[in-house]
């Protein structure tokens, strides 16, 4: 069962979303028991405190600059930069630039089967 704002099987503009959505807030595109996506929009200075989340994740700069923590590390993602974190990875994050991330968490330990199909 999806629990956000876009059904499965639509399509979506990531710049602009929907006309009932507004492009300057952040909204949970998809949740569902397996996975959860976030369009997040984040103002110039935001701190986000060190958390941890259940699941894989997957964090996509679309716009901006961020700087995430993590493993003792600082990592830089700027526009159309990509980066995953296993589970339970405590990270933090900073924003360089105004910037919108999509987020996408895993809530899955089912095995892939990429391997069956590339």
């Amino acid at each position: 069962m999806n629990k956000g704002h876009i059904k499965f099987g639509e399509t979506v503009n990531l710049k602009k979303l929907r006309s009932d959505l507004d492009p300057e807030a952040t909204h949970a595109l998809i949740r569902s028991e397996d996975m959860e996506v976030i369009r997040m929009v984040l103002s110039k200075g935001k701190q986000i405190a060190g958390h941890k989340v259940e699941g894989e994740l997957t964090i996509h700069c679309l716009t901006g600059e961020v700087e995430l923590e993590f493993n003792g590390v600082t990592q830089t993602l700027k526009e159309n930069d990509w980066l995953a974190l296993e589970k339970e990875v405590k990270h933090a994050l900073r924003v360089k630039k105004d910037a919108v991330l999509l987020l996408t968490i895993l809530f899955t330990d089912k095995k892939s089967n990429v391997e069956n199909v590339m």
